[in-house]
């Protein structure tokens, strides 16, 4: 097999924004180029907006200060910030303004004391363009595990028409022992909130009571619009785990859209009691207003008398153009066994290296011929870029 490495040089283009002066940069990634029928193309990272708006965030005491604070202003990071030593009061502030990561890294930071996440609460707010890495929300021992919502990026969404988007999160872990659900965005979510262009890669969910989901652990009373998702990890709960949510309440206000997830269990979506599901894990609305487009999933699914299934499980959802694939040699069988919501079995592949982009382009071409995502060679999957 021969192939050719590419280096492919970076622009930068600088642009000034209605609400500040925002610049845009632009990476472009190495191309491989060769036989291989999964190596061909560029592939790009993409853009990502820096905003020098607002309050800037340039060391840890700064970021320990704005965290703790309950503020509407507007903040951006102009640097990647370690905090190994930073320790964050658990006290409810809520952030109902605007802030701008601009593709920087908040790494190291552990929480112990109960606090939910690393905010407390959001509310009518807009966070955008942040990597998260190695940060840790409790712990998997008991007594250190939170007893309220709990989330990676915020404990609960509580104001109306918050939106996050250009998230990205690495190796971290949120742990709870209270029901009203762990997720990596947030918890408990109670007013309608878009989440857009996520992605997770090696993240831990994990509560001793119901509802651990990928992006949010509970909805009760909202609407809730996810577009362009990634998650690979692990969702643990004794009811409701799911890749995307654990939980929707039976709420009438409740409706979920979904358009474009990948969802890799890597090590396993579990509910040691039941309702496990590879986008929703339990269910419990009725609506013909739920829509889930477009969606993908493949890993380890565990259930108590196997309700579960590759979509949802408890009521059923709305979808269209559903997939699931066998990671492992028991998984498609389990599969086929299970009493949730599921792909048609017409829409399972047997085998991870049957997903080549050929496949991709047939069966999810909303996806594959996205600007967003690119082809990872090895676990046969579209993954979101890094910056994009």
């Amino acid at each position: 097999m021969n192939r050719k490495l590419t280096l492919i040089c970076a622009t930068t283009s600088f642009v000034m924004a209605a609400l500040g002066t925002k610049i845009s940069l632009a990476y472009w990634a190495s191309a491989i180029n060769g036989s291989n029928a999964n190596n061909t193309g560029t592939v790009t990272s993409g853009t990502w907006d820096r905003y020098t708006t607002g309050t800037a965030i340039s060391t840890c005491a700064n970021l320990k200060t704005f965290l703790q604070t309950s503020t509407s202003a507007t903040y951006h990071l102009t640097t990647n910030l370690s905090c190994p030593t930073t320790s964050l009061t658990n006290s409810s502030k809520t952030f109902s303004g605007t802030f701008y990561g601009n593709g920087y890294t908040i790494s190291d930071i552990s929480i112990t004391n109960g606090r939910v996440g690393l905010f407390y609460s959001l509310s009518s707010s807009t966070i955008q363009n942040l990597i998260l890495d190695n940060i840790n929300v409790g712990t998997s021992s008991t007594f250190s595990r939170v007893n309220n919502y709990t989330g990676i990026l915020a404990g609960r969404i509580n104001g109306a028409n918050t939106n996050i988007q250009k998230i990205r999160i690495y190796n971290s872990s949120a742990y709870s022992r209270n029901s009203y659900g762990v997720g990596a965005i947030a918890g408990y979510v109670t007013k309608s909130a878009t989440i857009n262009n996520v992605m997770l890669k090696d993240v831990t969910l994990d509560t001793t009571s119901s509802s651990s989901g990928g992006l949010v652990g509970r909805i009760n009373g909202t609407s809730m619009n996810i577009s362009d998702i990634y998650v690979e990890g692990m969702m643990k709960s004794t009811t409701g785990a799911g890749g995307l949510i654990g939980t929707v309440d039976n709420n009438s206000a409740n409706v979920v859209v979904v358009n474009r997830a990948v969802v890799y269990g890597k090590t396993t979506l579990q509910a040691t009691s039941y309702y496990a599901g590879g986008i929703v894990g339990n269910n419990q609305r009725s609506s013909t207003s739920h829509h889930l487009n477009d969606i993908f999933f493949t890993g380890a699914l565990d259930a108590t008398s196997n309700r579960a299934g590759t979509i949802s499980s408890n009521i059923s959802m709305n979808y269209s153009n559903a997939w699931a694939a066998q990671w492992s040699s028991s998984t498609i069988a389990s599969y086929g066994n299970m009493t949730g919501l599921s792909a048609p079995t017409t829409n399972y592949k047997n085998s991870r290296t049957e997903l080549t982009t050929a496949w991709w382009n047939a069966s999810l071409p909303a996806i594959s011929g996205s600007g967003r995502w690119v082809y990872d060679n090895s676990t046969y999957l579209f993954t979101l870029k890094p910056k994009v």
